[in-house]
């Protein structure tokens, strides 16, 4: 599917020089960016998660800890 992005000047030329550096196209580098942006999402919800998991269980023990 064809998309047009619309960058400003600055955003152009970081794009330009992510290119350069990595050896990969401008449209490579946009949809490595993409698949990283999504994998941090996933992580930091399955963060999320395990943090609610570990409060529900053990929340009562970190309050008590934290009151001594």
């Amino acid at each position: 599917m064809a998309m047009n992005l619309r960058l400003s000047d600055a955003e152009q030329d970081l794009l330009d020089r992510l290119a350069r550096r990595s050896g990969l196209s401008k449209n490579d580098v946009l949809r490595q960016a993409l698949v990283e942006k999504a994998a941090r999402e996933g992580h930091r919800a399955q963060v999320e998660r395990s943090l609610d998991w570990a409060l529900d269980r053990y929340g009562d023990v970190v309050r008590r800890l934290g009151e001594a």
